[in-house]
């Protein structure tokens, strides 16, 4: 089984919260890969940004970035998932919202062993229904989607992410229960 080396882009806005847990429990992980945190700030609090600074001291293997506060006309969304994959390291990349809960400390090795040359995403999910939620990019036909952010991980190329028309068929996207 090869294990990918990844970037995990966490977005948070008023998530401070949900992020100061999230963070340590993906240091903890059991992954033989390497792996870099990249967290992108929509909010731009600066005790946060003070909090972040600290943690990246500690972690060498962590980053972070902010979306401009004139960000007007771009969604802001997008925009946090562009910088975020600008300022990765690797070709796939995990995306995940600060509220999202894990299924084990195993999930990364389980996802990265579906990563191949037919496969351009992994999409994670606990739910059985397609309910969408709009994240502005195509994987999904016309969507960047997923199931629920509290219940889903993405894993996807940066070489598709970053294309303007990043549409993925849906016969190179794995959908994995979690």
């Amino acid at each position: 089984m090869k294990l990918h080396n990844v970037s995990i882009i966490v977005t948070c806005q008023e998530q401070q919260t949900q992020l100061r847990q999230l963070l340590p429990q993906l240091f903890s992980l059991q992954y033989e890969g390497e792996f870099e945190v990249i967290v992108v700030d929509k909010m731009h609090d600066k005790d946060f940004a003070e909090w972040l600074e600290e943690m990246e001291s500690r972690h060498p293997n962590l980053c972070h970035t902010f979306c401009p506060a004139t960000a007007r006309g771009i969604n802001v969304h997008r925009l946090a998932l562009t910088l975020g994959a600008k300022a990765s390291a690797y070709e796939w990349l995990v995306i995940l919202s600060a509220d999202v809960v894990f299924p084990g400390d195993d999930w990364l090795s389980r996802f990265t062993a579906c990563c191949g040359d037919e496969v351009d995403a992994v999409i994670g999910t606990t739910s059985r229904k397609h309910r969408w939620h709009r994240l502005t990019f195509n994987i999904f036909r016309h969507r960047f989607a997923i199931f629920n952010a509290t219940s889903s991980i993405i894993l996807c190329r940066r070489s598709i992410l970053l294309q303007a028309d990043n549409t993925i068929p849906k016969k190179r996207i794995i959908y994995l229960p979690l």
